[in-house]
C-alpha cells in the first residue's frame, strides 16, 4: 500500500488492499523458493563441471553469485530503512490515538454525575475509536505490509531473473 493511499478510503477497502498485498508477498516468497532451487541446481552443475577444468572457475557467473547478493541486500536495506520511518510514524499515531481515547474516557468518567453522562462518555469513546483508532491501526497494518514487501522485492527480482537467465543459457 503506497503512502499516498494511507489514510484514504473506507476501512474495509483498505483492509482488503492490505490482504491482497500480503497475499502477493506470500506468493512471491513461494515463487522465490522455486526459482532459488532452480538457480542452485544450475550453478551447482556449473561448479561440478568446472572441477574437471579449473579455468572454468573464471566463469563470470561465479562472480555474479556474490555480487548480486550484495546488490540485493543493499537495495533491500535501503527499502526497509525508508519504510521503517513510515512504520514508526504509524506506530506512534496508533499509540497516541489509544492513549488519547483512554485519557478522554477516564477524564470523562471522573466527571460523570449520572448514568446518562456515563453513556455519553461511552458514545464519545466509541466515536473516537471508530474515527481515529481504526484508521491509525489500519495505517500500521499498511506500513507493516509495505515493509515486508520492500524487504523481499529486491531478492525476488534477482532470484527470478537468475532462474530465467540460467534456464535460457542451459537450453
Amino acid at each position: 500500500m503506497s503512502r499516498e493511499n494511507a489514510g484514504n478510503g473506507h476501512p474495509t477497502d483498505r483492509l482488503m488492499a492490505v490482504a491482497g498485498q500480503i497475499t502477493k508477498t506470500g506468493l512471491r516468497g513461494g515463487e522465490m523458493g522455486v526459482a532459488a532451487a532452480q538457480t542452485i541446481g544450475y550453478r551447482t552443475a556449473m561448479m561440478t563441471a568446472a572441477l574437471s577444468n579449473p579455468i572454468d572457475f573464471a566463469n563470470p557467473e561465479f562472480i555474479r553469485m556474490g555480487a548480486e547478493k550484495v546488490e540485493a541486500a543493499v537495495e533491500a536495506f535501503h527499502a526497509v530503512a525508508t519504510g521503517i520511518g513510515e512504520f514508526g510514524q504509524a506506530w506512534i499515531s496508533m499509540i497516541a490515538k489509544q492513549t488519547q481515547a483512554a485519557a478522554t474516557t477516564i477524564g470523562g468518567l471522573a466527571s460523570c454525575k449520572n448514568p446518562v453522562e456515563i453513556i455519553d462518555v461511552q458514545q464519545r469513546l466509541l466515536a473516537d475509536v471508530v474515527d481515529a483508532g481504526i484508521h491509525a491501526n489500519l495505517r500500521l497494518i499498511e506500513a507493516t505490509a509495505s515493509l515486508a514487501a520492500a524487504g523481499m522485492n529486491p531478492a525476488y527480482r534477482k532470484v527470478r531473473a537468475n532462474a530465467r537467465r540460467l534456464a535460457r543459457e542451459q537450453a
